[in-house]
């Protein structure tokens, strides 16, 4: 660390200017004229994804996390309207629908005495488990279907 030649302050290692006064150094900038810095921040920069709203969150990302929030519940109904236009974003809402729509068969099979309960328990437990499946599909931007159920379900929307 070095110290500042106007106000004494410290100055950390690599740094521009003194924090406390404002002083830059008349010859250079530090470690930023490093070339192998300037390579690396060169290439951190064209790597990175292109960011397109006002707070800086790529569209890519924003429609992940989406199409992954969209696995709670009846929330895929917000997902859409709030980007229908993506296609990843349909794409696990109607996942989501149909997994919304076996928690409801599933509420069905608890009325059956005796076995409905803990069948129940069980249909829910792997119900969470697929949609658990689903949004790490989703989160990854991946057009996947959910484990087991989600083909036969996408057969049948084919039909209709």
């Amino acid at each position: 660390m070095n110290k500042c030649p106007q106000c004494g302050a410290y100055i950390p290692d690599g740094g521009r200017m003194c924090i406390s006064c404002g002083w830059k150094p008349e010859g250079g900038n530090g470690m930023f004229d490093n070339p192998i810095f300037q390579y690396m921040q060169d290439a951190f920069e064209k790597a990175g994804p292109q960011m397109t709203g006002d707070d800086g969150i790529p569209d890519e990302f924003r429609e992940r996390d989406l199409a992954a929030t969209g696995y709670i519940g009846p929330l895929f109904i917000y997902s859409l309207i709030k980007n229908s236009g993506s296609d990843l974003i349909k794409y696990h809402a109607k996942q989501s629908a149909m997994l919304l729509a076996l928690h409801a068969l599933n509420s069905v099979v608890a009325v059956v005495p005796y076995i409905g309960k803990p069948v129940k328990k069980i249909n829910t437990m792997i119900l969470v488990a697929l949609a658990f499946l689903g949004a790490r599909n989703a989160y990854f931007g991946k057009k996947e279907p959910v484990p087991y159920v989600g083909r036969i379900f996408a057969k049948l929307l084919e039909v209709f």
